[in-house]
């Protein structure tokens, strides 16, 4: 446990606080402590209806979200009217993209509904970025035979919703990956629905906001969405954001370093606010495969791909401009995705929302 806290643990909160997460230190016997009134409860209700309010003021920039629509908005997130982990998942990331809709005010345009917003996807800094080590979730009836409660390593907020369950094992132990992603597993009940166990072992109200699990080892890391076994976890072997701009270079300069570990390069690829909030809204997608509906997230080529291409289009000469050629076009070159993955294809149309085009096939 020690060299797993001081080895990986640490310098991955070290490098979530330099990024501009709050740090805080969970507690066994304190809900309180990590903004909970009870380990029942598997988000930070007070600080989601402090940031509910921020978010979406009224017509005159103040806040004007009663109690009743409040708690309508707290509830949808919380209490999806499905026991199927995918189907709470897929509904609850639709809800974070979008919004809910709510009774709006007379007399405030045309009385018409608003759309509240639980995150602000168009400015990263308005949100609130927690990290939260040894987060404890009690399991709930039926679900509590093997454990009683569950106690993920590193759980990730933003505005008090876990979007992020990070798994952290020592390097030293044999196979510490396949370890974590087991573990990961077991906290989301995903080896009961496998058929792997018999009895529920864990919380899987803490799996319904998730975007994202993270196993790693510091020098090994990988990512997966929910549902996913160990082979769909993979690496993530960039560093540079949405505008294109960033640099491994600059990344280990910053830390001290000559080069980066697998975990220190995904924290500052994939967990950078407004890295995150991109992937969220825009590289992820619900599908079908073999009759069951999986979550998939975009690979870090497909994501430095699409947004070296979309500031191309956005910043590139057009003919006239250059005078001999369009300066917004390109090539991408690919090779079709395994079975069970998503093509590319999915990946190249951002602004129509992943629809594929069919170009690829």
């Amino acid at each position: 446990m020690g060299w797993e806290l001081d080895d990986v643990e640490k310098p991955f909160v070290a490098q979530l606080q330099a990024l501009g997460w709050r740090h805080i230190e969970g507690s066994l016997d304190d809900p309180s402590v990590t903004g909970r009134t009870g380990f029942a409860e598997v988000i930070q209700e007070s600080l989601l209806r402090e940031q509910l309010r921020a978010l979406n003021p009224g017509p005159d920039g103040l806040p004007w979200l009663d109690e009743a629509r409040l708690q309508e908005t707290v509830a949808a997130i919380t209490r999806l009217g499905t026991h199927k982990l995918m189907e709470a998942n897929e509904k609850a990331t639709a809800l974070l993209i979008r919004g809910l809709t709510v009774e709006g005010l007379p007399g405030w345009d045309g009385g018409r509904g608003q759309t509240i917003r639980y995150i602000d996807w168009d400015t990263p800094a308005n949100n609130r970025f927690t990290v939260i080590n040894q987060y404890r979730v009690d399991c709930p009836p039926g679900f509590n035979s093997a454990k009683q409660f569950i106690v993920p390593d590193l759980v990730l907020l933003v505005n008090g919703i876990p979007l992020v369950v990070a798994e952290c094992k020592s390097p030293s132990i044999p196979e510490p990956l396949a370890e974590a992603v087991d573990q990961l597993r077991r906290y989301s009940n995903q080896r009961k629905a496998a058929f792997e166990v018999d009895d529920n072992e864990g919380n899987e109200p803490l799996f319904a906001t998730n975007q994202l699990l993270v196993a790693s080892s510091f020098d090994e890391a990988r990512v997966g969405c929910v549902g996913a076994a160990f082979e769909h976890y993979a690496q993530w072997k960039t560093v540079v954001g949405p505008d294109g701009a960033g640099s491994e270079l600059e990344v280990a300069h910053g830390l001290g370093k000559s080069a980066l570990s697998e975990q220190e390069r995904l924290i500052a690829g994939l967990l950078t606010p407004a890295h995150l909030l991109d992937v969220v809204q825009n590289f992820m997608l619900f599908m079908q495969a073999g009759g069951q509906t999986i979550k998939t997230v975009c690979r870090y080529q497909q994501y430095r791909a699409v947004n070296r291409a979309l500031v191309r289009l956005k910043t590139g000469l057009t003919r006239r401009q250059h005078g001999e050629h369009d300066q917004r076009g390109g090539i991408i070159w690919h090779t079709q995705a395994p079975v069970n993955r998503s093509p590319w294809c999915f990946w190249c149309a951002r602004c129509a929302r992943m629809r594929s085009c069919g170009a690829s096939r």
